[in-house]
């Protein structure tokens, strides 16, 4: 604190900062300090908008040659600027369509990864398999890549393999194989579930024994978009239920406006709308046996033998004596046999039935009348008609009682519509409105605090300045004791606050003392305004104070007051 007080010691009292601020020098000054002011803001924002105005010529994740860039556009004039951060080309607005033409017809565009164009370079004497499979690796993800990159959704792409050895023994078969993809999409694109799904069958039919649930895909925000894909259906577990389900219930919506809007008009209803989907593709197979079995096919066998039935030990001889004869009289041994087949069959149907996922399982609509939309300019809707609404929406809407589905039709009163707000009053109006009162605002300061000044004073310079003697002078001072009103033409036309000051007449050497003090001083023109001549007096106040001190001075002795 004690270093700064000799400091504002120093400083002039504000009485002369103030008094050096309405002098002329600096009123002639301020106008063209706020012209040079106003002359570098414009330089400023012109400079600030050429630079804002620069766009690169590609993106910076693609491959470009930058010095092939510069190349070009050099030979053929095109101003460019680098970016201090990512090294990118950057070209004015104006010019980045013709510039990327001009790089286009010249061959230098965004580079691809190589592909199988790789296998093509000759290899020397001596490459080892290792360095082969690796080249095939990066060809094969080369083209992977260029493929990916033929969706429209994708700016850009890399894929990894993991290709696992093929191996002849079972046992030494090692880990299998894999792929990893990471997509860069377009600002505000997203991949579909058939997108995402043909990506993943792409890359798993291009890689030998690569199963499809071992590809991987990724995009630039790290979303793991390959987990919410179903394989084996190709489509999105989540997202194509949600889907179908808002496709369901836009119908029914869409279907029930058609229904009401041209009846009750826009504003006399609400509907709301609820779709519940089956989730699960069922296959189910029946089997019926139906009427009474019929007979298809019938067989029968008979058989009658009278021959003598063989005793004894079947292979050895007996050693006993033959059997005798049968008695006269006593019938001979038969053997009868008989058999009968029969084949019956009933009525069978097979029926096989596949409910995919996504059939409508339950539907449920809720409508609410405006009363004021009654018929016959009723107070309120009657059951009857509420009635007759409910079975109009039935028939429209598809509603199945037996398959569970709700329908609810209710009559209320609905609030008044919101008065619309006045244009003055919109946002957009209120900053439009605000623009325009800043922009005259600043035409006006503008007008004020440089135009104004610079034309009053290339006004005072243009106007010719004439002597005046020092007996005209004189006649601005009091002319007597009496206070009589000087005449009209000792003053120039339109002094009339000036010619009523009393003044009193002097002697003829005061007069020549005093026109020796105030000679060679131009005053204004007769004619002048009234500002003119007062900004005279105030210039001639202060350059001259003490001659102007004591001409007032003589004024006031002459006219009966003695100074003390």
């Amino acid at each position: 604190m004690s270093a700064i007080t000799p400091l504002l010691q120093r400083l002039p009292p504000p009485a002369r900062i103030a008094s050096a601020l309405r002098s002329e020098a600096v009123a002639k000054l301020l106008p063209v300090v706020f012209l040079a002011i106003a002359i570098t803001a414009l330089v400023m924002m012109f400079v600030w908008q050429n630079q804002s105005n620069y766009r690169p010529v590609f993106g910076a994740r693609e491959s470009v040659p930058a010095a092939d860039m510069m190349s070009v556009l050099d030979a053929e004039g095109i101003a460019y600027r680098l970016h201090p951060e990512t090294g990118q080309v950057l070209v004015s607005e104006s010019n980045l369509g013709r510039a990327r033409m001009l790089l286009a017809a010249r061959g230098v565009v965004a580079r691809l990864p190589e592909g199988l164009e790789l296998m093509d370079k000759s290899d020397p004497l001596g490459v080892t398999q290792f360095v082969q499979d690796v080249r095939f690796r990066r060809g094969l993800e080369g083209e992977l890549v260029q493929s990916i990159t033929a969706l429209e959704p994708v700016k850009s792409a890399r894929v990894h393999l993991s290709i696992a050895r093929s191996s002849t023994f079972v046992l030494n078969a090692t880990q299998a194989s894999s792929a990893s993809v990471a997509l860069h999409l377009h600002p505000g694109r997203e991949l579909e579930a058939e997108q995402i799904a043909s990506i993943i069958k792409l890359v798993s039919g291009s890689v030998s024994n690569l199963a499809p649930d071992r590809v991987t895909v990724v995009d630039q925000a790290g979303r793991l978009l390959s987990s919410r894909v179903d394989i084996k259906a190709g489509l999105d577990s989540t997202g194509f239920a949600n889907e179908a389900q808002r496709k369901a219930q836009d119908t029914l919506l869409r279907n029930a406006h058609q229904l009401l809007q041209p009846v009750l008009g826009a504003n006399n209803y609400n509907v709301s709308a609820s779709v519940e989907l089956h989730q699960d593709s069922v296959k189910e197979t029946q089997e019926r046996y139906e009427g009474d079995p019929r007979i298809t096919s019938e067989a029968s066998r008979e058989e009658l033998s009278r021959q003598p039935q063989a005793l004894g030990i079947p292979g050895s001889l007996s050693n006993r004596p033959a059997n005798p004869p049968p008695a006269e009289g006593e019938p001979p041994s038969t053997a009868e046999r008989n058999a009968a087949t029969r084949q019956y069959a009933y009525d069978r149907s097979v029926t096989t039935i596949e409910r995919a996922r996504g059939q409508v399982k339950k539907i449920s609509v809720a409508v609410v009348l405006n009363n004021a939309a009654a018929p016959a300019g009723a107070s309120a809707w009657a059951p009857a008609e509420i009635a007759r609404m409910e079975q109009v929406l039935r028939g429209g809407l598809g509603i199945d009682t037996a398959r569970g589905d709700q329908l609810v039709v209710s009559a209320m009163a609905f609030p008044a519509p919101p008065q619309a707000v006045a244009w003055y009053a919109e946002p957009q109006s209120v900053f439009t409105m605000a623009g325009w009162g800043l922009s005259a605002l600043g035409a006006l300061l503008a007008y004020l605090l440089i135009a104004r000044p610079l034309i009053r004073r290339f006004t005072r310079e243009a106007a010719a300045p004439r002597e005046v003697g020092t007996s005209e002078l004189l006649e601005l001072g009091p002319r007597g004791g009496e206070g009589a009103a000087a005449p009209a033409g000792a003053l120039p036309p339109g002094s009339a606050a000036v010619a009523a000051l009393p003044q009193p007449e002097r002697p003829a050497g005061q007069r020549d003392s005093m026109g020796s003090l105030l000679e060679n001083y131009n005053l204004p023109p007769p004619g002048s305004p009234v500002d003119v001549l007062v900004d005279h007096l105030k210039d001639l106040a202060t350059k001259e104070p003490e001659r102007v001190a004591e001409v007032v001075k003589q004024w006031v002795q002459k006219n009966g007051h003695q100074p003390a």
